[in-house]
C-alpha cells in the first residue's frame, strides 16, 4: 500500500509539473511575474448539498417514502409466500392446485412488476431533486458572481481528508485544486442565501441578473 501511495503521489506531481503553465516573464532574471487573469472564485458543491436545508428536507420525505414501500413489498411478499404454502393442501394436477399456482404466479409477476416500476420512479424523482437543487446552486452562484464581479467560479472539494484512509488520501492527492487563497471559497456565501430562501422564498433576490459591478469578496470559511 505505501508503494502505491508513493507512485500515485509521484504521478501527481509529474502530472502537475507537465501541465502547469510557465509564469516567469521573459527577460526578468530570476523571479516568477504576477499574470493578470479573470477574477476567479471556488465553491464545494458536495458540502452545499450536504447542508442544504431544503433539499435535505426533500431526500428525508423520499426516504420515508422508501421505507412505506419496503414495507409493502414486504407485506406482500409474505401473502405470496402464504398462497404458495397452501399449495400442499391440494393434490397435484387437481382443478383447485393449477388455480392456486396460477394466482401464485399471478401475484409473484404482478409484485415484481409493481416493484419495478417504484423502483424508477424513485430514481427519478431523486434525480429530478438533485437537478432542480444544483440549479438553485447554479442560479445563486451566477448572481453572487454578478454581483462580485466574478469571471469564473471553479468546482472544488474542502473536506478535511481521514490520513488513515488510502483512498481518501489518494483522491486528496490526485485533487485539481491543490492550494487555494480561503478568500476564493464562496461556498458559504451561496449556502447561506439558499437556506435563507428555503425558509422564506419571498427573500429570493435572484429574480433578475445584476449588472456586472466592481465589489470586494472574501469570504472565509
Amino acid at each position: 500500500m505505501k508503494k502505491s501511495l508513493c507512485w500515485a503521489a509521484l504521478a501527481a506531481l509529474l502530472s502537475l509539473s507537465a501541465n502547469s503553465p510557465q509564469v516567469v516573464a521573459q527577460g526578468q532574471p530570476g523571479g516568477v511575474q504576477p499574470v493578470a487573469g479573470p477574477r476567479l472564485a471556488l465553491i464545494d458543491v458536495t458540502h452545499i448539498f450536504k447542508n442544504h436545508i431544503r433539499f435535505k428536507g426533500m431526500m428525508g420525505d423520499m426516504k420515508d417514502d422508501v421505507k412505506k414501500a419496503e414495507s409493502w413489498v414486504k407485506g406482500e411478499r409474505i401473502a405470496v409466500g402464504k398462497l404458495a404454502e397452501r399449495l400442499q393442501e391440494f393434490n397435484k394436477g387437481t382443478p383447485d392446485y393449477k388455480a392456486m399456482e396460477e394466482e401464485v404466479a399471478r401475484r409473484q409477476a404482478d409484485l415484481s412488476v409493481k416493484v419495478q416500476l417504484q423502483r424508477n420512479d424513485f430514481l427519478q424523482r431523486e434525480a429530478k431533486i438533485y437537478y432542480n437543487v444544483y440549479q438553485e446552486i447554479w442560479q445563486a452562484t451566477d448572481y453572487f458572481a454578478r454581483q462580485h464581479n466574478i469571471d469564473m467560479v471553479l468546482r472544488f472539494n474542502g473536506r478535511q481528508i481521514d490520513s488513515a484512509r488510502p483512498d481518501e488520501v489518494l483522491s486528496d492527492i490526485n485533487k485539481q485544486v491543490v492550494w487555494y487563497d480561503r478568500g476564493l471559497d464562496i461556498t458559504d456565501a451561496i449556502l447561506a442565501e439558499l437556506n435563507r430562501t428555503a425558509i422564506n422564498p419571498a427573500a429570493d433576490r435572484r429574480g433578475t441578473a445584476a449588472p456586472r459591478q466592481t465589489v470586494p469578496f472574501g469570504n472565509k470559511r
